[in-house]
């Protein structure tokens, strides 16, 4: 099997296409070998003042629960089962109001998610954030009523003042509580939908990013690949200009001379057959 291409041709565009490998797989090396940049330092400077941490205000007083109470009382009694969508959009607020119109609650169209629930009170609510004319609750657990075919719901929302008296502003499901099984209840909710977290993540994508190392021994593999082709037109141009110099001098030589005239053996001329 012949390696080397017979054509000059051939055999410069192999060396071209080397050379052009080679040049591509050392720019190649040079940008993963280069260091990258230095990350900053996360930690604060020696002469920073020390960080004010936020905290967010949960302290809601015993009348304004009551009153929060009351408003969720009447209106999750009028408006998850629409018993009374016109009470409930009394005691709706603005974010609930928007995009609906008192007609569409009335004919079953409402922000509020159906759920025939069995309490008549609403008070097992958690405090998540609290200002003067707001309160953002969590982990309202509502049951339903006996007979029906769905389980029991986890509800969030918001609450806010409007003159004296509280608006519901927000309502919207954050889990669904399964059937009790063996092996206790289950909860499904946004957290089993969501992506990894920000340790777990970082822990995967560290565990499987290569070190520079095994990058520059890549790219070493591949200069060395590269390389091949390159000697090859190298060899190839080197053997054909010699040939070619070897082939010239061989055709600039001069003719040998003849061969003296020899003398028979009477004195004449021999000059080979005549034709």
């Amino acid at each position: 099997m012949r390696v080397i291409p017979s054509s000059p041709r051939a055999r410069r565009r192999l060396f071209r296409l080397g050379i052009a490998l080679t040049v591509a797989g050392t720019i190649a090396g040079i940008a993963l070998s280069v260091h990258s940049p230095k990350q900053p330092n996360s930690a604060p400077p020696k002469n920073a003042p020390p960080a004010q941490r936020v905290a967010r205000e949960t302290r809601v007083t015993s009348k304004e629960r009551r009153e929060i109470n009351a408003t969720l009382d009447t209106f999750l009694g009028a408006s998850l089962d629409r018993s009374s969508p016109a009470t409930a959009w009394r005691l709706a607020g603005p974010e609930l109001k928007s995009g609906s119109t008192l007609r569409e609650w009335k004919a079953g169209t409402s922000p509020v998610p159906y759920f025939p629930t069995r309490e008549k009170t609403f008070g097992s609510w958690e405090t998540v954030d609290a200002g003067p004319n707001y309160v953002v609750f969590d982990h309202l657990l509502v049951h339903p009523r006996r007979g029906t075919q769905t389980s029991s719901w986890i509800f969030s929302g918001e609450v806010v003042k409007s003159g004296s008296h509280w608006l519901v502003n927000r309502l919207y499901t954050i889990a669904v509580m399964q059937k009790p099984t063996k092996t206790g209840t289950h909860q499904v909710g946004p957290q089993d939908y969501a992506a990894p977290g920000s340790g777990q993540g970082s822990a995967q994508t560290s565990g499987g990013t290569l070190g520079k190392q095994w990058l520059l021994i890549v790219a070493g593999l591949v200069g060395l690949a590269l390389l091949f082709p390159l000697g090859f037109g190298v060899a190839s141009t080197v053997r054909s200009r010699r040939r070619r110099r070897q082939y010239t001098e061989h055709r600039s030589r001069d003719l040998p001379a003849l061969p003296r005239p020899l003398q028979t053996g009477n004195g004449a001329d021999f000059r080979g057959p005549r034709h």
